[in-house]
């Protein structure tokens, strides 16, 4: 137990250290991300990349919303978009994917309810699914099961609404939703029947708060050179498939996961969107090996979807991950000792977050064989708006890089022969629901 001679002993050892004093009033007054920057490093910051991804194109905002991992997956594929049409800037449609996904998610989810019926309502599990059930979060096989399905619109052809945007509102009444088709489908003796009942409301529900998706559209544009275009009678698919120069089905994703063996396929149990979809399914690698991956990718004008712990030792005056550009530790005179591993398991870090990696900064050396170097840093697209020093864009230092990206999304067509042997593999080790590698970006 904490005694009163305890306090007393702490309390004098803190007010004979003066400037514990001085501490006490900078940081009781003001947030820590306005006193954690190191000025010396800070004043010289200046990142430059020698490999970029072109066509640069103007940040996306998915504002109030946890959207960044569709935001993401969509600002890869708009550069293939406007480098086939000619065009200075485009976005698609996040809000087109934002309806579908939720209409699939709240049927995914019930029908995992409906599968768990013969559990305790109070059982790790159930509790697991109705927990969050209709989140914003997702993961790159559930992107692609959208775009397979759904296809893809401009964002001219579906634009935000106010609840795509400020995404709390249609969270809170599909969290109830669900929770109350939950207790019924479980006592219910035709639950197939009920549930088709439900996804029925739950459509018009979406209907009023994001609008009603087009089944088909008109796209009028006008190119870099000021050419005009008029494209009739598009369905989303056909868009898709005629007019974006890309496959979702040729990118798989690779993880980094101490915890458990490399070069192994895992899922995790009731993840997922679409019933009928591919599952989410990682290839565990070595984090040297995601990193070089990336290289190839953005030397052949490819940006890369990856997932990260954003909020970690970020300097948000900066837009830069990175160890040297803050040091709040310091400021307590404390520090954090956990390495990846652990931190994953104590759960002290998860992905939380995608964006884009658009380009790389390699400090190239003498008598280097070919695509030898040290990788400096990493340019990354974020999906916050155009505020900051980089007008949106973020630096991530390489040795953050190491700590704190768990995934990305690459084109297979970059990885070897062994490693698309691993992907063909049936045994694939299943995550409990509640794993950390369960997390949505």
């Amino acid at each position: 137990m904490i005694t009163n001679t305890d306090i007393e002993q702490w309390r004098n050892d803190y007010n004979n250290d003066k400037t514990n004093y001085i501490l006490e009033n900078v940081i009781s007054s003001n947030s820590i991300s306005k006193i954690d920057q190191v000025r010396k490093n800070n004043q010289s910051y200046d990142p430059i990349y020698n490999h970029n991804v072109t066509p640069e194109m103007s940040t996306t905002n998915q504002q109030s919303s946890g959207r960044c991992w569709l935001f993401a997956a969509l600002n890869v594929i708009r550069r293939q978009v406007a480098s086939k049409h000619n065009l200075s800037d485009f976005e698609l449609s996040q809000n087109y994917l934002f309806f579908w996904d939720k209409l699939e998610r709240m049927n995914y989810n019930l029908e995992c309810i409906i599968k768990t019926k013969a559990e305790a309502v109070d059982s790790r599990i159930v509790q697991h699914l109705l927990d969050d059930p209709t989140c914003d979060g997702g993961q790159w096989d559930m992107i692609a099961n959208l775009i397979n399905k759904y296809g893809l619109v401009p964002k001219s052809a579906y634009n935000e609404s106010y609840h795509s945007s400020n995404s709390r509102d249609i969270g809170m009444v599909l969290k109830k939703k669900f929770r109350e088709y939950a207790c019924l489908l479980r006592s219910s003796e035709t639950p197939h029947e009920d549930k088709k009942k439900y996804m029925k409301e739950v459509y018009g529900i979406l209907c009023k708060f994001l609008g009603t998706p087009p089944s088909s559209f008109n796209w009028e544009f006008a190119d870099k050179d000021k050419k005009y275009h008029f494209i009739k009678n598009l369905t989303p698919l056909t868009f898709y498939k005629e007019h974006c120069d890309f496959n979702v089905d040729d990118y798989v994703c690779l993880i980094n996961d101490p915890r458990n063996e490399y070069n192994k396929l895992y899922t995790v149990e009731y993840l997922g969107n679409v019933l009928d979809g591919k599952k989410v399914l990682y290839l565990n690698v070595e984090i040297q090996k995601i990193k070089d991956l990336a290289v190839k990718s953005i030397k052949a004008n490819e940006s890369i979807w990856f997932g990260c712990d954003v909020g970690q030792n970020l300097s948000s005056s900066k837009c830069a991950m990175d160890f040297d550009q803050v040091d709040y530790l310091s400021l307590f005179n404390t520090g954090f000792t956990l390495n990846k591993k652990q931190r994953i398991q104590y759960r002290h870090s998860l992905m939380t977050h995608a964006m884009v990696f658009t380009g790389v900064n390699i400090q190239e050396c003498e008598n280097c064989l070919e695509n030898e170097g040290t990788v400096k840093n990493w340019k990354v697209e974020n999906s916050w708006g155009s505020r900051g020093s980089m007008k949106g864009y973020y630096s991530m230092s390489d040795e953050w890089f190491s700590e704190f990206t768990y995934e990305i999304a690459i084109n297979k067509k970059y990885m070897s022969k062994e490693d698309l042997e691993l992907l063909k593999s049936t045994e694939i080790t299943t995550f409990p629901p509640w794993d950390p590698m369960g997390a949505l970006a």
